[in-house]
């Protein structure tokens, strides 16, 4: 036991610290893109201004479009939020929807962590948070939502609010033979998302989310990611705003030696984006009594 435990300990920390990472690399590179809109805008402005356009006058009526945007963008976040009070409208807290074979393990989530490019420095982007837990109990439901707000005029580039988070659960599984063995997760949706923007004259709006789910071994080293984007929803002129309820049970395959512990992290991704002022992208798995994620459980056979 001791064993499994400084075992336990030694690759959550690892996940974590690659999470950094990514999270670091994911900063930096938008960090650079900002850099290069901010300055692609102000020349293109500035050039307008010298042409004559009366920059001004157009400025009110990007604001005018942008307040109508925020105000119909609150009015759906509003009705999805008072749907979301209701948790029967949704089947829970999870129905198996598998066949599985004779022998087949139900393993139950250890340990979960959330990891997110979220920056108080950035005003555009938020998420909620959780922090790393052993899950002594089973279960494991969590709730997580994040968002992105676009910014200004939005064109070249400028006034992106972008963000990734992941929500990490790790299952233990002890393998007796040396073989392949099947890996299939249980991947539970239960929320919302909102995608809106409102592209028009002289801004340069859009909006996306993206929803993902990956699947990986580690028995002395990863075996390799399976990854399968759930939703991928965007545009710019788009107002898509949908409960999404959803089991999702992808399948893996990987070669395991008998005998040792190995870890199977299966992980979920919410992406959003949103560029120009009045553009707004929403993940909610949190809001009422409806509204989790989770991996409930991963059979393994």
């Amino acid at each position: 036991m001791n064993s499994l435990n400084e075992l336990h300990k030694m690759i959550t920390r690892e996940i974590i610290e690659q999470r950094n990472k990514e999270i670091a690399r994911f900063k930096e590179q938008k960090d650079e893109a900002t850099a290069i809109a901010k300055h692609g805008e102000a020349k293109v402005l500035a050039a307008s201004a010298a042409a004559g356009l009366d920059m001004a006058k157009i400025d009110a009526l990007r604001q005018e479009r942008i307040a109508e945007g925020e105000k119909r963008y609150k009015a759906i976040e509003a009705k999805l939020v008072q749907e979301s009070q209701n948790p029967a409208m949704v089947e829970g807290p999870y129905v198996q929807r598998v066949s599985l074979p004779e022998g087949a393990q139900a393993l139950r989530p250890a340990w979960v962590s959330a990891s997110s490019s979220a920056d108080d420095k950035d005003k555009l982007v938020a998420s909620a948070e959780i922090k790393a837990q052993n899950l002594l109990t089973g279960g494991g439901c969590k709730d997580y939502w994040n968002s992105a707000s676009g910014g200004g005029w939005g064109c070249l580039g400028s006034g992106v609010g972008e963000i990734q988070t992941w929500v990490d659960f790790g299952f233990w599984f002890y393998p007796t033979q040396n073989r392949f063995y099947s890996v299939q997760p249980h991947f539970l949706f239960r929320g919302f998302y909102i995608v809106y923007a409102d592209d028009g004259f002289w801004d340069c709006k859009n909006a996306r989310t993206v929803l993902s789910v990956w699947t990986n071994c580690w028995q002395y080293n990863w075996k390799g990611w399976n990854h399968v984007d759930v939703l991928n929803v965007g545009g710019d002129n788009i107002n898509v705003n949908n409960r999404f309820d959803i089991d999702r049970y992808p399948y893996s395959a990987y070669l395991l030696g008998a005998n040792d512990w190995v870890w199977i992290q299966c992980t979920i991704g919410l992406y959003a984006r949103a560029q120009g002022g009045g553009s707004n992208v929403k993940n909610d798995f949190a809001t009422g009594n409806a509204n989790y994620l989770c991996v409930p459980e991963c059979y393994v056979w």
